[in-house]
């Protein structure tokens, strides 16, 4: 059995419809079912998502796919996304064989 790797914070700002969701430990295949359908309910429910990412251990193409996935949702449906994500060596090449990198901060 998994924790939970996510951790969504809706702005307290009234009339912002925005969301910070933040993203721990370990993004991988074990995990994705967890946070999946968090991260789509941020995107469905919110204008601004912003995804942070600054205590991640270990990811995988699985979450890579998820963000891109999630990236074309939020193109499609005019959403603005933020990607807020550190990334080591190994993750950076991940990304930018998917193109995200253009849009981390």
């Amino acid at each position: 059995m998994s924790t939970k790797k996510i951790q969504i914070k809706p702005s307290r700002k009234k009339g912002e419809s925005k969301v910070e969701i933040n993203l721990i430990d370990e993004l991988t295949i074990y995990s994705i079912e967890d946070i999946k359908n968090d991260i789509i309910n941020a995107v469905n429910k919110y204008e601004t998502i912003e995804i942070i990412g600054k205590s991640i251990k270990n990811m995988d193409l699985t979450f890579v796919q998820l963000i891109k996935s999630i990236q074309k949702t939020a193109e499609k449906t005019k959403k603005n996304l933020i990607l807020n994500i550190d990334l080591n060596e190994e993750q950076n090449v991940l990304f930018s064989n998917s193109d995200i990198t253009k849009i981390i901060k």
